[in-house]
């Protein structure tokens, strides 16, 4: 026999009602399933090959319902309905909104400026924990199921910063790399731009940048540095 207390259950089996069910049972279904170079892919599926790498990763809990809050930071705010009725007994239904503002919030480590809709509840948490950068690093799974799409992509770019600002220094510069004995200093976009007047020398037809960028953007830094070697760069020229 099950005794209900509080929203849990006692007994053979306990559970704890989740919060934002909406949110983990009616997500936008992601495919998790990648294929690789040889790989046989089925019939009934169709896939496309997107013609340049993603920015940011994929974020789990896109909501498919009150689409807005993809948009903005509310908080696992959601629109609600109640009932009104009149004295003669007639019964309407009517929606309520979460109370939505635009606002300007500094981020101190990106140090810049996000003019983004906020709810006024998340508001008073971006107070409480001290700052947009504080809680978009939180790593509760509440927190991440109800920050939004907007604030994942932000909390990915703070991600990004946090990891370059812990690369090693050297005679004033950032090393990026280590390769081969060479202490690269430049980024992958100043290496790419050198590889690409190699590569427009070695083509018969004419290539744009464009068309050079959308196949080779999605290497890392030790892909195009490998790829340097094999035109016998100097890497003295970008690094120390």
């Amino acid at each position: 026999m099950l005794t209900f207390t509080r929203g849990l259950t006692t007994g053979s089996r306990l559970f704890a009602p989740d919060k934002y069910y909406k949110i983990t049972r009616y997500a936008k279904p992601l495919s998790k399933v990648s294929y690789k170079a040889g790989d046989v892919i089925p019939a009934d599926r169709k896939v496309s090959i997107p013609p340049n790498k993603r920015h940011y990763p994929l974020y789990e809990y896109e909501t498919m319902f009150f689409k807005s809050q993809n948009r903005g930071l509310y908080g696992g705010l959601q629109r609600t309905s109640s009932r009104t009725c009149s004295e003669s007994g007639n019964k309407n239904l009517r929606s309520h909104k979460p109370n939505i503002v635009s606002s300007s919030i500094y981020s101190e480590i990106l140090d810049k400026v996000f003019k983004v809709k906020v709810s006024t509840r998340v508001l008073k948490t971006i107070s409480k924990e001290g700052g947009l950068d504080n809680y978009l690093l939180k790593d509760k799974p509440a927190r991440i199921k109800t920050m939004g799409k907007v604030a994942w992509r932000i909390k990915y770019d703070i991600m990004k910063k946090l990891e370059s600002d812990s690369l090693p220094v050297i005679e004033g510069k950032r090393i990026y790399l280590a390769y081969k004995g060479h202490n690269v200093y430049v980024g992958k976009n100043k290496l790419l731009s050198y590889l690409f007047e190699y590569a427009k020398r070695d083509t018969y037809e004419p290539i744009t940048e464009s068309q050079f960028l959308a196949t080779n953007s999605w290497k890392d830094i030790k892909e195009v540095c490998q790829d340097l070697e094999k035109y016998s760069f100097d890497f003295k020229q970008v690094s120390v």
